[in-house]
């Protein structure tokens, strides 16, 4: 393969991962949408997931989880600079606690500290995470305005509970709310008997991040305040370390 082919296959495989979505796309129409013969989107496809940069199922071509790691990767020096604020967030609320950013419409966790207590929250690694359903996610959404969140989500937005929010409208009422009070909130959105408290990181020149608390949700009333006063101070360290006046 020469020089320019190399280049054009890389191309071709880029636009074929923007083009995917969380509900699959098919073959078809990724072969429309990008005017390639179906052959060819089936080899950078089959590539692609060989690498586990996409998935396919019934449902059609997914990413896949390497493109989160990849994403990961990128925002390595983020979660090492966090770490401290991220254990003294820990030390405060002894709950499941994480600094996220995301990609497309899912959230990527770029560092994690699960809780010591008895009952507390441990992660399901395969689950879906879209943005919409949790409460880190709903947090870097209101730093987007209304516009691109609608372009985001195009009205999308599966259920993964019965208390999911799945009504576009709905849930850009409540990013306004949350551009008010500063906190975002997951009650059982995204699993069944866990809430969360979720805090932007607005930081100019910088991806969007944001912490999270994550409880059972017989805990999530009576710890609120305390938890909100943690998530605020610890905000405050995580913006003088990520701030360019900091340096």
């Amino acid at each position: 393969m020469n020089k320019t082919a190399g280049i054009q296959v890389i191309s071709r495989a880029i636009k074929i991962l923007r083009l995917l979505h969380e509900r699959g796309t098919s073959l078809g129409e990724l072969a429309r949408l990008t005017d390639l013969p179906r052959s060819t989107v089936q080899r950078i496809v089959d590539t692609l997931a060989a690498e586990h940069l996409v998935e396919c199922g019934e449902g059609g071509v997914r990413l896949g989880w390497g493109i989160n790691e990849l994403a990961r990767n990128a925002y390595s020096d983020v979660a090492a600079q966090l770490r401290h604020p991220l254990e003294l967030l820990f030390e405060k609320t002894r709950e499941t606690v994480d600094i996220s950013t995301f990609h497309g419409r899912e959230v990527i966790f770029l560092d994690r500290i699960i809780s010591d207590q008895a009952v507390r929250v441990v992660p399901i690694h395969d689950r879906p995470k879209p943005v919409y359903a949790m409460a880190n996610g709903k947090a870097m959404l209101s730093l987007l305005t209304d516009a691109q969140i609608t372009a985001l989500l195009h009205d999308q937005m599966p259920a993964l509970t019965s208390q999911t929010l799945v009504s576009l409208p709905v849930l850009l009422q409540q990013i306004a709310a949350v551009r008010a009070d500063g906190f975002s909130y997951d009650r059982e959105e995204h699993a069944e008997g866990v809430c969360a408290v979720g805090i932007a990181l607005p930081v100019p020149g910088r991806p969007a991040h944001a912490l999270s608390v994550v409880l059972p949700s017989y805990r999530f009333a009576a710890r609120l305040p305390a938890i909100q006063q943690a998530l605020e101070e610890v905000r405050q360290m995580c913006l003088c370390i990520l701030s360019p006046r900091s340096k």
